[in-house]
């Protein structure tokens, strides 16, 4: 590189230095008059380029901004164990359960909804002019002032929209001309490519936000399936167990040991967890 560099030096020494024939002055004016022609004619026309590339800049720049403060979206996802509560431009209330996720946009002028991921609890203010959607992958949820659980298994067509109070009207992304209308206590399942309606118990639920649930003469078969959901642990019913009626308070941080010795006082009958088999054996004492 400093060979280089010393042999471009010395070539234009020599250029400058060596013989040349004589220019007049007359000619150099004239060169120096043509060079700044040029490079002011150059500058006029940048500058004219430059002038209308701001002006549309500017007249773009309030719609560009509205544009994107209407297409603006807030993605909230919980990695936590417990539900993390979000509250919507709206007011609503959303318990967004572990690894779930929902979007929806930052100004609810036009339109109230959120797309989810996952599995959440929603608790929607009303209001009669703007009906409420919550979109999955396969199902749309319209309401305009009520409470409901929505569940979607990841990587699954299957969704589960579960009603506690009003009412919410359902239909699937590929038939919206088909729809179910749900009243609290009926939940809207569409599983495996088939879509139904059934029945469940709501005061067997935490998902909305309760501590607790107050039981009142309900089956005791009942309550098994919901222990079963929540604990992992499948329940041996037999005689014992058959068309009985249990009264009784659980607590959301109860465990299961905790509930089966309460059922044993009530009941009179003895529980036995098998942690290999993860099943329960119930029997008389």
């Amino acid at each position: 590189m400093e060979n280089y560099e010393y042999d471009i030096e010395k070539k234009m020494e020599e250029a400058w230095n060596g013989p040349h024939e004589a220019v007049s002055e007359d000619e150099i004016q004239k060169s120096w008059n043509d060079l700044e022609g040029t490079i002011k004619s150059r500058s006029r026309r940048f500058k004219y380029k430059l002038g209308w590339a701001a002006a549309i800049a500017l007249l773009m720049l309030p719609a560009l901004y509205f544009l994107a403060l209407e297409n603006s979206q807030i993605s909230v996802e919980n990695l936590a164990v417990i539900d993390k509560e979000v509250y919507l431009p709206d007011g609503s209330l959303v318990l967004l359960k572990q690894g779930s996720e929902i979007r929806y946009n930052k100004s609810f002028d036009k339109k109230r909804g959120v797309k989810l991921d996952g599995q959440a609890f929603f608790d929607i203010e009303k209001d009669s002019l703007k009906e409420f959607t919550v979109e999955t992958d396969y199902t749309t949820t319209k309401v305009l002032g009520t409470s409901f659980l929505v569940s979607e298994t990841p990587n699954s067509q299957n969704t589960e929209v579960s009603l506690y109070s009003g009412r919410v009207l359902m239909s699937l992304k590929e038939n919206q001309a088909t729809s179910w209308a749900l009243i609290p206590g009926e939940s809207f399942v569409f599983e495996d490519g088939q879509a139904y309606v059934k029945k469940f118990e709501t005061d067997l639920s935490f998902s909305a936000g309760n501590k607790f649930s107050d039981l009142n003469e309900i089956k005791l078969e009942k309550l098994f399936e919901f222990l079963e959901e929540r604990f992992g642990y499948h329940f041996e019913t037999n005689e014992y167990t058959k068309n009985k009626l249990v009264t009784l308070r659980i607590n959301k941080s109860d465990s299961l040991p905790q509930i089966l010795k309460l059922l044993s006082l009530i009941n009179d009958t003895n529980f036995e967890i098998n942690e290999v088999s993860k099943k329960i054996i119930i029997s008389q004492k």
